[in-house]
């Protein structure tokens, strides 16, 4: 049975219940909780293992292999053929590492300029929802090999109901050599137009290596002021940090911290005057 959610998202495994969870047991937030007050709360959306030293490494082997990729064109181009008649034949190989070129430095590129997180931020003062993405969050995408590597320090920062938000989980499995599978899966938010199914928007809310539904369950019961059974550790702080820090455009920041509709009212009115 497909999603009701339509057009349905990529690899959707199942539709997920939007309600308040009363388990007696706390509702774990995978130490994913960045910021939470009785106004709204802020989780990080960070990948799995993105340490400074982790992108440092991975920066260096994709530089690594963009400088064999180079070197490997500049050995091969002065070794073009030509045919009897004096026409070049084209070597496929020549094409795979201009390729690979722009590829690896793309990668590369997304890797160093990507911010330390994307966080998310949830008002249930306002029901307003807050997006902080970053395009190294779909890497692996359609997008990955037509978009432009001047976009590389692009943010988005999107703005929704909660109202309008509905919760999927996405599963993706590759097989091993050795016999058996690795699955992942991810918990991907919906945007619909108000009242119906129809999808105009979605985003990554959590990745994960098992079956875990533990920051939706969360976000549902505080977006509905149960706290009763909230687990609110916080996620540790690291060590060392990535410097391109998460900055949250001036008019959004203030909107997501308001403690009323009428206060986010009255910081919209404020900032269209100065956009008139």
């Amino acid at each position: 049975m497909p999603s009701k959610y339509q057009p349905q998202v990529s690899a959707w495994r199942e539709d997920l219940h939007k309600w308040v969870y009363t388990t007696k047991l706390h509702l774990s937030n995978n130490k994913k909780l960045r910021y939470a007050n009785d106004d709204y709360c802020e989780f990080s959306r960070r990948l799995t293992g993105m340490n400074p030293l982790l992108r440092i490494f991975m920066i260096t082997i994709v530089l690594l292999c963009n400088l064999l990729s180079i070197w490997g064109l500049s050995w091969i181009i002065p070794s073009t053929i030509i045919d009897t008649k004096g026409n070049i034949i084209v070597i496929p190989c020549c094409l795979l590492l201009i390729f690979f070129i722009y590829f690896f430095f793309l990668m590369a590129s997304n890797i160093f300029f990507s911010p330390e997180d994307c966080p998310i931020r949830f008002n249930r003062k306002t029901g307003k929802v807050y997006i902080y993405d970053h395009f190294l969050l779909y890497f692996g995408s359609l997008e990955t090999f037509t978009r432009s590597p001047l976009k590389v320090k692009e943010i988005t920062v999107k703005e929704f109901n909660w109202a309008d938000i509905q919760g999927c989980m996405t599963s993706v499995s590759v097989p091993l050599a050795s016999g058996g599978m690795v699955r992942s899966y991810r918990l991907e938010c919906v945007v619909c137009e108000p009242n119906t199914t129809k999808v105009i928007d979605h985003f990554l809310l959590a990745a994960y290596s098992s079956l875990s539904y533990d920051e939706w369950m969360w976000i549902n019961n505080y977006m509905a002021f149960y706290d009763n059974n909230l687990d609110a550790e916080l996620m540790p702080e690291e060590e060392f940090t990535w410097p391109i820090k998460v900055n949250w455009p001036e008019e959004l920041d203030k909107k997501s911290k308001a403690s009323s509709l009428k206060a986010y009212q009255q910081i919209d009115a404020e900032y269209k005057k100065i956009k008139e």
